[in-house]
């Protein structure tokens, strides 16, 4: 009898691994993309202006995100979108 509690305890620390392992945050879950088109265009402020809340260009792109879409974008996600929005921009 204790064999197959031990064996039905393993069986559920493990799942529980896989679940946490694979598991990922709200903020990946919700956002899939990072298509520049999606998100405020920066690409014509000047960064660490007032018009920028004296931030830089990915920072305030960031903060507009959270802001406004309640999405957390990673620094280096921002910076990819502000650099495709230059390059769509151009």
């Amino acid at each position: 009898m204790s064999k197959v509690l031990g064996m039905l305890l393993l069986v559920m620390v493990l799942s529980v691994m896989v679940v946490v392992a694979t598991a990922q945050p709200a903020a990946a879950q919700a956002q899939t993309s990072t298509v520049a088109s999606e998100y405020p265009n920066v690409s014509g402020l000047q960064p660490f202006a007032a018009e920028t809340n004296y931030m830089s260009l990915a920072g305030y792109l960031k903060w507009t995100a959270f802001k406004d879409q309640q999405v957390w974008l990673s620094t280096a996600e921002a910076q990819h979108i502000v650099a495709g929005q230059k390059t769509e921009s151009q």
